[in-house]
């Protein structure tokens, strides 16, 4: 019979042959990414080389060479359809590699949210805490301004209540005087009504009352006299306690090189008892920033301030204004 040859055939084999390869090549990529174990090396010694295997050859098949057919006269089926091989199946070492490869990079993304919560929750506890320090120092400051606004209304207060006295005093005073006044009057009326009889007496009331007043002026000037010498008194305490102040300052003042001319910077100082400087207010400019900030610089590092105790420190020292000019 004659060989007849089946449509489709060669190209399945190409196929197949591809297919092949591309399986060959998975395999010894997949395997050269694996990690090798190199093993023991184990070597055979032979005292004599073992004889050689000879090869026999088959004989030849005896081909029957078959008688010639008739040819025949009859219509080809259709080709069938070409075979479609399926694609190799991974080997377990690629699949445990894959699945390896799989674990890793889900540990390694896991890590990496586990670190990216942890530096985010790191972060809102930091602000947390600056949110909480400052709420601190915010209730703090409301506590010594609540505390500052307190005693200054019972200052306020105590100085309407001896505003209040002063008033009634002289109130009282000028009453006893209109008092005196219609006494006065009354007297005067009875001494020209008596005056004859009583001109001696009159005249010598008269001159004792005006002895009195006389007497009283001078009470009244010496007592004016002595309260201006203890208020200049009181001024020079606080104009020598303001010169310790500035000597202190100033002695802590690095005057820049290049300033020219004498410009005064001023400055309002709120201070607290003891000396130590609870704000510092620029009110005026020496047009010289920077002898501008050594000046507020030195009056920090100059406390605590020598400042009196007690009432004239309130009265006087609480809030202070100061002058600076560098060449003084």
């Amino acid at each position: 019979m004659l060989a007849v040859d089946e449509p489709g055939r060669v190209p399945s084999g190409i196929l197949a042959v591809v297919v092949h390869l591309l399986f060959f090549g998975m395999l010894v990529f997949g395997i050269s990414w694996q990690k090798k174990i190199a093993g023991p090396v184990v070597v055979d010694l032979w005292e004599d080389l073992p004889e050689p295997v000879r090869k026999v050859s088959a004989p030849p098949p005896k081909v029957d060479t078959p008688p010639k057919p008739v040819p025949e006269v009859r219509k080809e089926p259709p080709p069938p359809p070409p075979k479609v091989e399926a694609p190799p199946k991974p080997s377990p070492a690629d699949i445990e590699l894959r699945e390896k490869l799989r674990k890793q990079k889900e540990e390694d993304e896991a890590r990496r949210l586990e670190e990216k919560k942890a530096a985010e929750a790191e972060k809102r506890r930091l602000a947390e805490e600056r949110r909480a320090e400052e709420e601190q120092r915010k209730i703090e400051k409301e506590q010594r301004r609540a505390e500052e606004e307190a005693k200054r209304l019972e200052q306020e207060k105590l100085k309407r209540e001896e505003e209040a006295r002063r008033l009634e005093e002289q109130k009282q005073l000028e009453e006893r005087k209109r008092e005196e006044e219609v006494k006065r009057v009354e007297q005067e009326k009875l001494k020209r009504e008596a005056e004859a009889r009583d001109r001696a007496a009159a005249v010598e009331r008269e001159r004792q009352q005006q002895e009195i007043q006389r007497k009283q002026r001078e009470a009244d000037e010496a007592r004016r006299r002595v309260e201006a010498a203890e208020r200049a008194a009181q001024q020079k305490v606080i104009d020598d306690w303001k010169v310790r102040i500035q000597e202190k300052i100033r002695g802590r003042v690095v005057v820049p090189a290049n300033i020219q001319g004498n410009p005064e910077a001023r400055f309002e100082v709120v201070l607290l008892p003891g000396g130590e400087v609870l704000n510092i207010t620029l009110k005026k400019s020496s047009g010289v920033e920077a002898y501008d900030t050594a000046v507020g610089r030195a009056i920090m590092a100059a406390q605590p301030l020598p400042v009196p105790d007690g009432d004239l420190f309130q009265e006087n020292f609480r809030e202070l204004h100061l002058k600076f000019r560098p060449k003084d």
